[in-house]
C-alpha cells in the first residue's frame, strides 16, 4: 500500500470516527445546566457571565474558585458566554465537538507512533465512544477535562514528532552539552501546549511520566539494559516538563486546601492504602463493565477486607505480569503505568471531599488501559488463529464492542438533560446518596416556586 493510500485511510479513519462521536453526543444541543458545579462554574458566576475582561482575566490567575487553580478553562467559560451569552446548549457543543477533536488526535498520535493503524483506531474509538468519558463531555463544569486533553495530545503529538526527527537524532548524541540547546521547534511546541493544559486542569502534572513511559515503548528511545547516562539524558531533557509540573502541583494543593482534599493528618496510612487499591479496582471495573454509573460515588466510611484483598491481588497479578511481559510485550507496561500513574493525583492519597472514585477521572488515564486491552487481545486471536480469522474476529469484536458502547454512552446521556433526570438516576444507583436528595429537592423546589430561594438567597445555606 503506498503512502498516499495509507493517509487517505487513515484520514478517513479520522472522520468517521468524529462523525460518530458526534452523532452520539448530538443530544446535547439540548440540554440545560446541571445544578452542581455549573452554577459555580458559570450560570451563577457574575465574573464569568461578564466574558472576556480584563477583571476576569485578572481573577482567573488570582482567585481560587470552587477550590480549583485553571485559568484557561476560565477563560474558556468567559468566551463561551461572551459569544453565546447564558446559552448551555452552545456550551454542550463545544465540549463535544473538544472531545471528538481528542478522538482524532489521538488516532493520529498512535497511529504515528505505532504504525498499528488498525489497533490505533480501535483504542481511540473505545476512548471516544466509552460511557465513561460522558460526565467529562456532557458536563459543562468539566470543560476542563476535555480542554487539558486536548492539549495533552497536543503535547504528545509534538513530541513524538520532535524526538523522532532527523535532526533529533543527530543532535543528541552530543552529550557533553545540555539537550536542552539541541531542542527543536517541535519540542518547544510540545512544552507550551503542556503549560496550556497545565493551566485547563492541573492533573496533567503526570504527563512527564507519560513522556518517559513512550520513550520506552513504542518510540524505543531506551531499553532497561542502556547505561543509566542514557536513561538520566532523557530525565535531563524532561526538566522543564518536571520543573512546571512541581510548580502547578504545589498551587493546586493550596488552592484545594479549602476543599479538604490534603491528607488528614489522623487517617491511618492503610486506611489511605486501601482507599487506593480499592479505587483502582473500582475503576478497572467500571472500564470493563460500565455499568450503575453515577455523577457521585461517595466514599465508604469502612473499608471491605474481601473487596481489598480481591484488588490487591488483581493489581498484584498484572503488576507481576507488567514485569515478566516488558522484554516481549514492552507495550503491557506502557499501558498499565500510564493508568496507574495518570489516576495517582486522584487516586485517594490525598482526600477528594466526598469522593470516593470519579467516572470523569478515567478521561485521560483510560487510554493506557485500552492500549493494554487492544494491544492484548490482538496478540492473543494471533496466537490461536490464522491470520485472516484473525482480522474477520478482530472486525467483528470491534464493531460489537463499539456498538454497545455507544448505545451505552447514548442512555448515559440522557440522564444529564437536567438535574432531575441526573440527580434521579443516582439515587438508583445508590439510594443513600445524600448530596443528590438534596439537589433533587432543590431543584423540584425551585421549579415549582421560581424566582422563591433566590430572593431569600442571603439567608439560605449554600449546599
Amino acid at each position: 500500500m503506498t503512502g498516499i493510500e495509507t493517509n487517505r485511510r487513515t484520514w478517513l479513519a479520522c472522520l468517521l470516527l468524529a462523525c460518530v462521536t458526534f452523532a452520539v453526543y448530538w443530544p446535547a444541543r439540548h440540554y440545560g445546566f446541571v445544578d452542581y458545579d455549573d452554577d459555580d462554574y458559570v450560570s451563577n458566576n457574575v465574573v464569568v457571565r461578564a466574558g472576556l475582561t480584563w477583571a476576569g482575566f485578572v481573577w482567573a490567575f488570582s482567585d481560587q474558585h470552587a477550590c480549583n487553580w485553571h485559568p484557561l478553562t476560565w477563560f474558556s467559560h468567559m468566551a463561551d458566554c461572551q459569544m453565546f451569552g447564558l446559552n448551555p446548549g452552545a456550551m454542550h457543543l463545544e465540549n463535544v465537538l473538544l472531545h471528538c477533536a481528542n478522538a482524532v488526535l489521538l488516532l493520529l498520535l498512535l497511529n504515528s507512533i505505532t504504525a498499528a493503524s488498525w489497533r490505533s483506531a480501535f483504542v481511540a474509538a473505545l476512548f471516544a465512544l466509552h460511557p465513561l468519558r460522558v460526565e467529562s463531555v456532557a458536563w459543562i463544569a468539566e470543560r476542563k477535562d476535555v480542554l487539558s486533553g486536548f492539549f495533552f495530545m497536543l503535547t504528545l503529538l509534538c513530541y513524538a514528532k520532535a524526538v523522532t526527527s532527523d535532526k533529533w537524532r543527530v543532535t543528541s548524541k552530543d552529550t557533553n552539552s545540555p539537550l536542552i540547546t539541541h531542542h527543536s521547534s517541535l519540542f518547544r511546541f510540545a512544552l507550551l501546549f503542556f503549560v496550556f493544559g497545565l493551566l485547563s486542569k492541573p492533573m496533567l502534572v503526570t504527563v512527564p511520566v507519560v513522556l518517559l513511559l513512550l520513550d520506552f515503548w513504542p518510540l524505543k528511545r531506551f531499553t532497561l539494559h542502556d547505561s543509566r547516562s542514557a536513561i538520566v539524558r532523557l530525565v535531563r531533557e524532561k526538566i522543564p516538563f518536571f520543573l512546571l509540573s512541581v510548580i502547578v502541583g504545589v498551587i493546586t494543593l493550596f488552592a484545594q486546601r479549602a476543599g479538604g482534599s490534603w491528607v488528614p493528618v489522623n487517617t491511618p496510612i492503610y486506611s489511605r492504602i486501601g482507599n487506593v487499591v480499592i479505587g483502582y479496582w473500582n475503576y478497572i471495573e467500571k472500564l470493563f463493565w460500565p455499568q450503575n454509573l453515577s455523577f457521585l460515588y461517595l466514599r465508604s466510611d469502612k473499608i471491605s477486607v474481601s473487596e481489598f484483598f480481591l484488588a490487591a491481588f488483581v493489581l498484584a497479578a498484572i503488576s507481576a505480569v507488567a514485569a515478566l511481559q516488558f522484554r516481549r510485550r514492552p507495550w503491557f507496561a506502557t499501558g498499565c503505568l500510564w493508568f496507574l500513574v495518570m489516576l495517582l493525583p486522584v487516586s485517594g492519597l490525598l482526600q477528594l471531599g466526598r469522593l470516593s472514585i470519579a467516572d470523569r477521572y478515567t478521561y485521560l488515564p483510560a487510554i493506557g488501559f485500552y492500549i493494554v486491552v487492544v494491544w492484548g487481545v490482538a496478540d492473543m486471536l494471533a496466537v490461536l488463529f490464522s491470520r485472516k480469522i484473525c482480522h474477520w474476529l478482530a472486525a467483528a469484536g470491534a464493531a460489537a464492542i463499539l456498538l454497545a458502547c455507544a448505545i451505552m454512552t447514548r442512555q448515559q446521556l440522557a440522564y444529564w438533560q437536567n438535574p432531575q433526570t441526573l440527580m434521579e438516576h443516582a439515587l438508583k444507583v445508590d439510594p443513600n446518596n445524600y448530596v443528590a436528595q438534596i439537589d433533587l429537592r432543590i431543584y423540584l423546589f425551585d421549579k415549582a416556586h421560581p424566582g422563591v430561594r433566590e430572593h431569600h438567597a442571603g439567608s439560605s445555606p449554600e449546599k
